[in-house]
């Protein structure tokens, strides 16, 4: 799979549009929660590992 979606780096194969999707939600989710303080530190671990497992999921 190695077309213009996707970029090996340190010997990983990165899906960039996968990699785009997921920084924004994250950059959002972060945001928001500085805002509200509506989760600590280990509860926004856990929503950032879920979102990384739903799109390794889709992968």
């Amino acid at each position: 799979m190695t077309d213009a979606e996707t970029k090996i780096i340190n010997g990983v194969e990165i899906d960039l549009k996968k990699a785009n999707r997921m920084l924004k939600r994250l950059i959002v989710k972060e945001t928001t929660n500085i805002k509200t303080k509506r989760y600590n530190d280990s509860e926004m671990a856990k929503q950032i590992k879920k979102i990384i497992e739903e799109e390794v999921e889709c992968y």
